[in-house]
């Protein structure tokens, strides 16, 4: 039955509605074109016709909104007969007669005041008896005092109305917010930001303002987003969570050396694993060279599980038995010796050559096709006595000797051969001639044959570094620095030696005709030792540090340089020493573990609380402490103490984690480890071209004093630390995001200092401490230069700090 209107009818009577006005808006709000008693804000139902037909579609899934007596969460076609419910309220469908019509019934309705129920009051007066009052005299009563409580509970009555209207008010002024989570059932939902929240169902009403929201489920990333709200009545935050990745473990079933290829690139030699690999199918090869391929496309779920796949091997080989009679003769299978009869053999899949040889006997020569894994027993090979013998010999001995071809050993040999028959014997050695011989040998005859094979040699130049260094030919000492060699074009082993180096060494056949020259580069004992430094290294609370190697620089900046400032003051440094500093900030997960009640301005901007975020708001005090705090953890010794009320660091530095000097700083961050110093982060012109890191960009309007035009770096306030590039020496934020403490007090250098400072710690006593770096507060070309110094002593939204640490005397 097809519609193109419908008919609605309740409390103000009936009225058409044509398809063009279509859809039909129910529910509790203002907006609706069928208001229904209820909560403001409540689930609304769409009504419209599809193909002439009618259909129901719910939005959100509030689940409060049924249809004959069922939560309505999917759109639903309607029939005669069906019933919507919203808090008691019906609307009853009626699709009969080509009239397709909604009755609204409000009976029910939870939100409808009914009339109070009087009693019978000509009953009630039937059955009341008037009684008589007794007479008492005037003097005998006494007036009634009025009762002390009663003020107590009027004060009551009126604070508890005005704690109704309190909370009518933050109701009727509050958004309702749905938070839907893909998937569902999440393991912890967060919502930070705002005084005010009041959890309803799945909902929450919230005021309005900025908030962030942080969701958590097991094998799932975190999601840490924000969100506003607005006066719009009522919104849905959808979050869609990402699948961790999963990792696989590959076995063969009889522990085969296998190679493991995933999605086409090689992973490494099964058994393998664990492997780490995206949610979503994959593909798997196991490729052995004794075995069949496999192929194996796979599934990985992800959500951090770990899978375990066991590849049954297929062999390549056929196992071949062979007898002889009689017994104890040679195998040869593709010239080469396998065995001696009886045996069972392994032989690959496809064509070989067989040869059975026993002294005094006539060779057997055949051939065999083999198939994978599948057995094969040749019939008894019955040798023939010989009637003829060739002793075969050359010079030099070691030559492969073959009688028509078929491989029979390596010379001097004895061989078998039938009389009155023409052979050819071939023989060849690696760096030296081939030659042929043709025989024929009368009935018991005895002969033997000499072969001189003439040497074939190619030229081998071999250039060496460093020039003193002596070249070794199969371990005989050919020559020193670069030499020049005529080689047999045999195999040989080319070896660079000198002392205190590391051996260079190749394995080269010469080719007669075509020289080759070679290049020996050999690395030094202190070159090798330097490479396996260990560049970084991780603590128990997630910190990574690298290691940037000693140099001498220069502190401060060149009085013409735009920008600078009086406490810029150049001064030479030499640091003798390597040191640990860390590749990012301290976050605010990171700081939680140490003091979880630390807020480091989530009232100025919601994301400042992102565990993943830096963690500012901190002193120089809260700095050092959370330091000690690191240290003690890790058994290490703390780097500071406190005297008379104050943190003072210890010198000279115990092993213990600290923060880094402000020479440090300048070294790892400025000059990035290097001699060339940066005077921006991202180079040498004003202003930046492209995002290159965390500052005063058009976001933070309204909360940084200056901003860099034309620049939105996509954050407002703080960024998740190591979200912008690295700079050369592999450390992040060292401009941008926050500024940061460094151990020094603070001080103006005297000018005019020539002579290098090694290795300076600052003045020993001071009010202040260095700060050194911009942050996301800076947008002026003074502040976001990286010889910028400032200093402090208070807290700050866009102050924070970095970990150093000391190299142990072992690791130096």
């Amino acid at each position: 039955m097809s519609f193109d209107h419908l008919i609605v009818r309740d409390v103000e009577g009936e009225r058409r509605v044509a398809a063009s006005a279509l859809p039909l808006r129910l529910g509790t709000g203002g907006d609706s074109d069928i208001r229904l008693p209820g909560p403001g804000g409540g689930p609304v139902v769409l009504i419209d016709l599809l193909d002439g037909a009618p259909f129901a579609q719910p939005v959100g899934r509030d689940g409060s909104i049924t249809l004959n007596g069922e939560p309505l969460v999917a759109s639903r076609k309607l029939d005669d007969g069906d019933t919507l419910a919203f808090f008691g309220s019906r609307i009853e469908v009626s699709a009969a007669d080509d009239r397709l019509m909604l009755s609204v019934r409000l009976e029910d309705s939870a939100y409808v005041t009914r009339p109070p129920e009087l009693e019978d009051t000509e009953a009630a007066a039937r059955e009341e008896a008037i009684m008589p009052a007794a007479f008492r005299r005037a003097a005998e009563t006494r007036a009634l005092e009025p009762a002390a409580d009663r003020h107590i509970l009027r004060w009551v009555l009126i604070s508890g109305f005005v704690v109704l209207g309190v909370l009518a008010w933050l109701l009727f002024t509050s958004r309702s917010i749905e938070i839907a989570v893909t998937p569902e059932a999440p393991d912890r939902i967060d919502i930070r930001g705002g005084w005010f929240r009041l959890p309803l169902g799945n909902r929450v009403l919230l005021r309005e303002g900025d908030y962030s929201l942080e969701v958590e489920k097991a094998g799932y990333y975190d999601v840490n987003q924000s969100f506003t709200v607005d006066d719009t009545p009522s919104r849905t935050i959808e979050v869609t969570l990402r699948r961790r990745p999963g990792e696989v473990i590959v076995y063969t079933a009889d522990g085969a050396q296998a190679t493991v290829t995933i999605n086409g690139s090689i992973v490494g030699e099964a058994p393998l694993g664990p492997v780490e690999l995206q949610p979503g199918e994959h593909t798997l090869e196991v490729q052995s060279e004794r075995y069949l391929p496999v192929l194996h496309a796979f599934e990985m779920a992800g959500l951090a599980r770990s899978d375990r796949i066991t590849v049954q091997l297929v062999p390549r080989w056929a196992n071949v038995t062979i007898t002889s009679e009689p017994s104890g003769a040679n195998i040869l299978a593709d010239d080469e010796l396998v065995g001696t009869t009886p045996a069972v053999i392994e032989l690959i899949e496809g064509e070989h050559t067989l040869s059975v040889v026993r002294e005094g006997f006539k060779a057997w020569d055949g051939n065999v096709v083999t198939r994978p894994n599948e057995a094969l027993e040749l019939p008894l090979i019955e040798l023939e006595a010989a009637d003829a013998r060739l002793l075969v010999n050359t010079v030099p001995r070691g030559a492969n000797v073959t009688v028509d071809g078929r491989y029979r050993g390596q010379s001097p040999i004895t061989i078998d051969l039938a009389p009155d028959v023409n052979y050819t014997i071939g023989l060849s050695k690696a760096g030296y001639g081939s030659a042929t011989r043709e025989v024929r040998l009368a009935s018991a005859a005895s002969e033997q044959i000499t072969v001189d094979l003439s040497a074939r040699t190619g030229r081998v130049t071999v250039n060496v570094s460093p020039a003193d260094a002596t070249v070794y030919v199969d371990g005989r000492a050919r020559g020193t620095g670069t030499t020049t060699l005529d080689l047999s074009s045999a195999p040989k082993r080319i070896e660079v030696r000198k002392a205190g180096y590391e051996t260079w060494q190749r394995t080269i056949t010469p080719r007669p005709g075509y020289p080759q020259t070679l290049s020996a580069r050999l690395r030094s004992d202190a070159d090798i030792a330097a490479a396996s430094i260990q560049r970084e290294q991780t603590t128990e609370e997630g910190h990574v540090l690298r290691r940037i190697e000693p140099g001498e620089f220069r502190l401060g900046s060149s009085r013409g340089e735009a920008g600078r400032r009086a406490n810029e003051v150049i001064v030479p440094v030499r640091l003798t020493r390597p040191f640990l500093i860390g590749v990012n900030e301290v976050t605010n997960r990171q700081f939680a573990a140490f003091d979880p009640a630390h807020d480091s301005g989530a009232d100025l901007s919601p994301t400042m609380a992102g565990d993943n975020n830096p963690v500012a708001n901190v002193t120089w005090t809260q700095a050092v402490r959370y330091l000690n705090w690191l240290s003690a953890k890790e058994g290490l010794n703390p780097v500071y103490k406190e005297e008379f009320g104050e943190w003072v660091a210890i010198r000279p530095f115990p092993n213990g984690y600290r923060l880094p000097t402000e020479a440090e700083w300048a070294w790892a961050i400025r000059y990035e480890g290097n001699p060339n110093a940066l005077r921006f982060p991202w180079g040498e012109g004003w202003p930046p071209r492209r995002v290159t890191g965390n500052f005063a960009d058009q976001s933070a309007d309204g909360i940084a004093p200056t901003l860099i035009p034309d620049y939105d770096d996509g954050f407002t306030a703080t960024s998740p630390v190591g979200n912008f590039p690295a700079n050369a020496a592999g450390l992040h934020d060292g401009g941008g995001n926050v500024a940061e403490w460094t151990n020094d007090y603070y001080a103006v250098p005297t000018p005019g200092q020539t002579r290098p400072v090694v290795d300076p710690l600052g003045p020993e006593r001071g009010r202040s401490n260095v700060i050194r770096g911009s942050s996301w507060r800076h947008g002026t070309e003074t502040e976001l230069r990286l010889s910028y110094r400032d200093q402090g002593t208070e807290a700050r939204p866009d102050l924070g700090f970095r970990i150093a640490r000391n190299l142990e005397p072992a690791a130096e």
